[in-house]
């Protein structure tokens, strides 16, 4: 089935005074309005996998029946929402099988109304900016109206352009672009890729095998847990340096109008001096629910690197990524033991500071949808 032609040129014809950039934003904002009064369940594959089965009627038990008839009731109620986020869509095309690849895409389509977080990237880079902006006393959106967006935007968003057309073609052309793939279901997303070429996504090999080298080569050199909490802080807001940088370049334009002198942004220590006042604030205990993805980033890794008896495992970065999206952002999370664990384990509390449910257990997944629902 061919995706539906969505055409808005004449929409945008009427109001060519409004950017592509723009107009995207304003989506995004309507749509992180709508769903502020939803709770959000967040899947992690694991779970998507186990309903799917239920659904081909290969359940290996009565619980899992359950838990999608309960699912199915909660997502109809129009009051809860499972979202996806980038890593759900990236494993959910590794299946080679189409038939079981069809059945997931149909569930997450139904349960998450096309809904996504940003991509993990645009997430980090999105908190910083507000956290800069709320340290500056400016007024902003809460974070909770801006990290969503629809499924073909969960891998970053992406506009076509050509140096052909005159600026206000490309303007037309963006934007009508923007509101195809706005209304574009995941299954949409699949069934084009795979008429063009699905993409492949090669594992990662050896990064595990690197993690724990570097682990075990360092652990002498924290004393406490919070030392290797915060040596995980300093190595993020580390490699971010150019994104701060970039974050006051563009408050200058914005105060001053134009950009600021390249050599002079080049020469500037901005980005260092707003990566030294975040490490600060976390070693201070500044910093609560601020920054979530540094935070639980920083805290997941600092959790496996203190415990001697704890190795990095090949899907790690997914989890890690998975537990992320879920605490920073939704009320409930359901994953694997060994993340809840992580995620739960007196060390870091997650699941009590961002107020995230998080259950590994099918039964308790069962018991946790029929409160919901009753």
């Amino acid at each position: 089935m061919r995706m539906k032609f969505v055409d808005t040129f004449e929409k945008h014809q009427r109001e060519p005074y409004k950017s592509a950039d723009a107009y995207a934003k304003e989506r995004r904002l309507e749509l992180g309005a709508g769903l502020l009064p939803t709770k959000k369940i967040y899947l992690d594959t694991k779970y998507w996998l186990l309903l799917r089965d239920a659904k081909l009627g290969r359940a290996r038990d009565e619980k899992q029946v359950q838990m999608l008839a309960l699912a199915e009731r909660v997502s109809s109620s129009g009051r809860y929402i499972f979202p996806i986020c980038e890593d759900i869509f990236v494993e959910v095309l590794k299946q080679t099988d189409p038939d079981t690849l069809r059945s997931t895409v149909v569930l997450i389509d139904s349960f998450s109304k096309g809904v996504s977080l940003l991509s993990g990237e645009e997430r980090i880079r999105l908190e910083m900016f507000h956290f800069l902006e709320t340290c500056l006393g400016s007024s902003v959106f809460c974070l909770q109206e801006l990290v969503w967006t629809k499924v073909a935007y969960n891998l970053g968003y992406s506009s076509p352009y050509h140096d052909k057309f005159p600026k206000h073609t490309n303007t037309l052309i963006q934007k009508a672009f923007f509101d195809q793939m706005w209304s574009a279901s995941l299954m949409d997303i699949v069934e084009t890729m795979s008429r063009n070429g699905a993409p492949n996504f090669p594992p990662i090999r050896g990064y595990s095998e690197r993690l724990n080298a570097g682990k075990f080569a360092h652990m002498h050199q924290n004393n406490t847990f919070n030392e290797m909490f915060l040596s995980e802080i300093a190595g993020m807001v580390d490699s971010y340096k150019a994104d701060f940088k970039d974050l006051f370049a563009y408050k200058f334009e914005k105060q001053y109008g134009c950009p600021p002198n390249p050599d002079e942004l080049e020469q500037s220590e901005s980005g260092q001096l707003f990566a030294n006042m975040i490490y600060n604030l976390f070693k201070l205990n500044k910093v609560k629910q601020e920054l979530p993805s540094f935070r639980i980033h920083a805290g997941l890794h600092a959790a496996v690197r203190w415990d001697k008896k704890q190795k990095y495992q090949d899907n790690d970065m997914h989890d890690f990524r998975h537990a992320t999206a879920a605490l920073g952002y939704c009320d409930y999370f359901f994953t694997e033991k060994r993340l809840c664990h992580l995620v739960t384990q007196a060390l870091l509390k997650y699941d009590k500071l961002f107020n995230c449910k998080t259950l590994w257990r099918v039964d308790d997944a069962v018991e946790c949808l029929r409160t919901i629902e009753s």
